[in-house]
């Protein structure tokens, strides 16, 4: 099929939703359909230096990219919007993807083809957005509606009554592990410590604090902060207060960060009973699929996650070591199980079978467009 994937996301740049838009415009790519992904053209929101968008985020070089300035003005969304659909009927395609309720919005007045792929509630919007979305989803055009976890599809289905056989529940999905690189820039490990690693951004409620806490209890413990903004960084280093076993190590390009997360024994997930996508956004702890834990489980090593309801969607005691979010004893003592390398081991081969049957971008890119 041709493709047309229209998408709010700044290209190239440090933010997770670049990378899901990115992977799954190579999966369909790679499944042989034609792809063109349409984006914002933003350069103050966009990575300064980078020749090479595809090499930046790791991926090859497969589908057409296509960039629409994005303007500085009130209603710069819907503007955008309306001119990537206006693009999109210009190529003609099979489909339209998007992850977007504002574009959705607006080919819902057409008549190509579109899937919606869901990552948040539509609701608390104003009147006029409410009914416009609730026509979308009911538009004869709109071929599937995809959610994240089933914990958001059934809140779509009680939010807007949906019929369920028009929805599709994928979880996030990640890369199988390949061109690893054994020396990475900067790695502080001592001989014989147990190598502990968090990736991913600092924002509210991602758990920084609980690994603040573990460092402190577990001084023989090397533990290793790869991810998160500049003035995120900064700031958690301050709380350290002579903690001499975390290591930070900021933003890491999508295609390097898996060279680090093979330096490690065990991967943290320490979600906190609220989650936000970034300090101002939405919360999301009752729906999430985090890229994270897709990443982790490619990286077949022992998980240590926080147990929530939508976690176990994908985690289990099987595959992981799933501790109450908030008691910093209960981490403590899974990382004390954790020197067990048999365990360790047992886990993160667990973790990756479930990753190599179900959770690779082609295998949810495949599942995206199935029967369509």
């Amino acid at each position: 099929m041709k493709i047309v994937y229209i998408a709010n996301s700044f290209i190239p740049s440090k933010t997770a939703n670049s990378i899901h838009v990115m992977q799954m415009c190579q999966a369909m790519a790679l499944n042989g359909h034609q792809v063109s992904l349409i984006t914002f053209d933003s350069p103050s929101n966009e990575e300064n230096g980078i020749k090479d968008v595809f090499e930046y985020y790791g991926i090859q070089t497969c589908f057409e990219l296509i960039k629409i300035k994005l303007s500085t003005f009130k209603g710069k969304m819907h503007v955008f919007a309306l001119e990537a659909v206006k693009v999109a009927q210009r190529i003609k395609p099979d489909l339209v993807y998007t992850r977007c309720e504002t574009p959705a919005i607006y080919l819902s007045f057409t008549q190509l083809p579109f899937v919606i792929e869901a990552h948040k509630r539509y609701v608390d919007k104003t009147f006029f957005i409410d009914k416009l979305i609730v026509r979308m989803l009911r538009a004869s055009n709109l071929k599937r509606i995809v959610t994240i976890s089933k914990a958001l599809q059934n809140l779509f289905i009680e939010d807007f009554n949906i019929d369920k056989n028009k929805m599709l529940v994928l979880h996030d999905a990640a890369t199988p592990v390949n061109n690893l690189k054994e020396n990475v820039s900067n790695w502080h490990a001592r001989d014989g410590a147990l190598q502990v690693g968090y990736f991913g951004h600092l924002y509210k409620g991602r758990g920084v604090e609980m690994i603040l806490q573990m460092a402190q209890a577990l001084p023989q413990v090397d533990f290793h902060i790869v991810g998160g903004r500049a003035e995120d960084v900064n700031y958690w280093q301050e709380q350290m207060h002579n903690v001499n076993n975390i290591s930070f190590y900021g933003f890491i390009s999508p295609a390097l960060v898996a060279s680090y997360r093979h330096k490690c024994d065990v991967l943290l997930a320490p979600y906190q009973r609220a989650v936000w996508v970034a300090n101002n956004g939405h919360e999301s702890s009752k729906y999430m699929s985090p890229l994270k834990i897709f990443e982790y489980m490619a990286s077949q090593k022992c998980i240590i996650c926080s147990d929530m309801p939508v976690l176990r969607e994908v985690l289990s005691e099987k595959n992981a070591l799933l501790v109450e979010p908030d008691d910093v004893k209960l981490w403590i003592s899974a990382l004390t199980l954790c020197q067990d390398s048999t365990l360790r081991q047992q886990l993160g081969n667990a973790a990756f079978d479930d990753f190599s049957k179900h959770y690779t971008w082609e295998k949810r890119a495949l599942r995206a467009l199935e029967k369509l």
